[in-house]
């Protein structure tokens, strides 16, 4: 079932699949409910699986004036299951979505049944806090000078699990922002091209606001609700894994480890799916 759920500040499209206790996916950066198309099909075996495009992003209008704070995208998974008719839902979300998902935890707890806060980048408890919030202030320079899709080139190659030094050079990203151009214009309108036609929303809009996050830790340790951060195995080190190992064992959250990287979720469906239920079975 394909939906809108209007809000004061946001038209949200809503994809609906199964029946049974609610599991929210929530988008990452790109912020497209196709992100989770696999993880989908093997969840909705057993749940009402739900997941949207995040404010902003592709098919989810913003109202004039509206932000796109974690505060804010936090409440629009509330008005999504108030509008399903759920109290409660499980929750998943990575990368930018585990930022929402932290932040229905501090203010909405009592909605979330359970929840895996997966490779949230909260760079700013990182020792190296300065090191990697300079990196990204040089993607918002990117950004500014070259264009929000060249930025969000350079910025998508430090999440695979292979990184290429491609974009790192303005002739690589020339070169990759007019490739993805092109096909936007001879291939009918599909998740790759939507999630290119996100990166000013990402770039301009929630990178400056995400990448400065401070979670609210006493809100967290009072949740009343059962949760774990996730990391993927295939992580270890980066600046998006690293965070939920080391408020893991500041807030005292178990920290479960999942197949594959950091889209884990996509390359292995199947055995991510198996023990993102296994945890909300528990």
């Amino acid at each position: 079932m394909i939906y809108t759920v209007d809000t004061p500040a946001a038209a949200l499209h809503v994809e609906r699949t199964g029946e049974g206790p609610a599991i929210v996916l929530i988008p990452g950066g790109g912020g497209d409910a196709a992100m989770y198309t696999a993880l989908i099909d093997e969840l909705a075996r057993k749940h009402t699986v739900i997941t949207y495009d995040r404010r902003g992003n592709s098919r989810s209008s913003l109202k004039p004036g509206a932000g796109a704070s974690l505060p804010d995208q936090a409440a629009d998974v509330v008005a999504i299951l108030d509008d399903a008719g759920f109290d409660q839902a499980f929750v998943f979300g990575s990368s930018a979505g585990a930022l929402v998902t932290l932040s229905l935890l501090t203010s909405y707890a009592d909605r979330v049944a359970a929840a895996v806060v997966h490779e949230p980048p909260v760079i700013q408890v990182l020792p190296d806090a300065a090191e990697r919030t300079a990196y990204f202030d040089d993607l918002g320079r990117i950004a500014e000078r070259e264009g929000a899709l060249p930025a969000m080139m350079k910025f998508a190659t430090s999440t695979m699990d292979r990184p290429t030094k491609f974009f790192d050079s303005r002739f690589g990203r020339t070169i990759g922002a007019a490739a993805v151009g092109l096909a936007s214009r001879v291939t009918p309108k599909n998740e790759m091209n939507r999630l290119f036609g996100n990166a000013d929303q990402l770039m301009r809009t929630e990178m400056p606001d995400f990448t400065r996050y401070q979670p609210d830790r006493e809100a967290l340790r009072n949740a009343n609700s059962r949760w774990a951060f996730g990391v993927g195995a295939l992580s270890e080190g980066r600046y998006y894994s690293r965070p939920a190992r080391q408020l893991s064992a500041e807030l005292g959250v178990p920290c479960l480890e999942f197949p594959g990287g950091h889209l884990g979720y996509q390359s292995e469906a199947a055995e991510f799916a198996r023990r993102l239920q296994e945890f909300f079975d528990a």
